[in-house]
């Protein structure tokens, strides 16, 4: 991407994040189990090219809307639900191409007659959710809970030795609502110059369903230039990360852990690199769940603040790239409500 003009929030009403969820399948899929499914790649060079080990993969009865129900219902826990006034739902692989997924996690719910719809943002996904909850909150809803969930192995092609090893299935959900503020603000942009450069060719009007596009595997997920987007991810996550700090009068200094979309490990160690910011200081899981596309920011969120590494007054930058190309930043000051609420949950 070239020098980011992103759109800031930057809230005016005390917004807060309440609480956070996140599910991942129980079925495990190592490189090994890639193999033996017929991918033609070795595990070895599968963990070398991108550092996944494993993942998470629905089965055959699993459906995006049974990922984020099981998302939300961790972030809700036993609260009340009928202050819930939005629910956004963002994924790639909706259940079907209508209705809206949300609308089953809606009913799944009990949420009434609450306003439920999905939104299309690829890896940025989490985050453009959080930063339409927190919109919402600000202009007058009470809470809104906004949610992030795929399931990629439906759209993986076995025999791609760019894509096979890199995708799980997985959801997340924070609830936002108003109280003492620990939302400081999100950037969101998009670069619609790099639409193709990761998409699923078939499935939509351009390109309907038929025959032909199933035999040609174009239900599948395609990366054309692999190293530019590897380069480009790097230069648009570590760009939108600093707009926002800027915006906020902050630096990377003052950040105490940076959560970021997990497209695979070596991009996070670039950006690591080149970010000058402590390895051990980026929460990475993506060698045991994959890229889990537009929810791996907040499984990745959600893990970081159970893990007893974060104290009151830490500041967290979230920061995610994807396809589109869409980008999107967040800063979360912690503070000592959330963790408690993130370990109880």
């Amino acid at each position: 991407m070239s020098k980011p003009e992103p759109r800031f929030f930057v809230p005016e009403r005390p917004i807060r994040i309440v609480s956070t969820g996140a599910y991942l399948p129980p079925r495990v899929v190592t490189n090994a189990d890639l193999v033996s499914m017929g991918a033609t790649i070795t595990a070895d060079e599968m963990e070398r090219m991108c550092g996944v080990r494993e993942r998470r993969y629905v089965e055959s009865d699993q459906a995006t809307s049974d990922l984020a129900i099981a998302a939300c219902q961790h972030a809700l826990g036993g609260r009340d639900r009928s202050v819930i006034d939005r629910l956004v739902l963002a994924t790639v692989s909706p259940d079907h191409m209508t209705p809206a997924a949300a609308c089953t996690v809606q009913h799944a719910l009990s949420l009434g007659h609450t306003p439920a719809h999905d939104l299309t943002a690829s890896c940025a996904g989490f985050i453009y959710a959080l930063d339409l909850a927190a919109r919402c909150v600000a202009t007058g809803d009470r809470q809104a809970l906004a949610c992030a969930a795929d399931v990629r192995s439906r759209f993986v092609n076995l025999y791609d030795r760019s894509t096979v090893a890199l995708f799980g299935d997985g959801a997340t959900a924070a609830l936002v609502g108003t109280g003492a503020p620990n939302f400081l603000g999100t950037a969101l942009l998009a670069e619609g110059s790099g639409a193709r450069a990761v998409y699923v060719p078939a499935g939509g009007s351009r390109m309907p369903a038929s025959a032909e596009t199933v035999r040609d595997s174009a239900h599948c997920i395609v990366m054309a230039d692999g190293p530019q987007v590897y380069l480009t991810a790097v230069d648009g996550m570590i760009a939108i990360g600093e707009a926002l700090l800027e915006r906020l009068g902050l630096s990377l200094s003052d950040i105490t852990m940076i959560v970021p979309h997990q497209p695979n490990r070596r991009i996070l160690e670039r950006m690591a690199r080149l970010m000058r910011f402590p390895l051990e200081r980026m929460w990475i899981n993506v060698e045991r769940t994959g890229n889990v596309s537009g929810a791996s920011c907040g499984i990745a969120l959600d893990e970081a603040l159970r893990s007893g590494k974060l104290a009151p007054d830490s500041l967290i930058l979230m920061i995610a790239g994807g396809a589109g190309y869409t980008a999107g930043a967040a800063v979360v000051r912690v503070d000592r409500e959330l963790l408690d609420t993130a370990t109880a949950l």
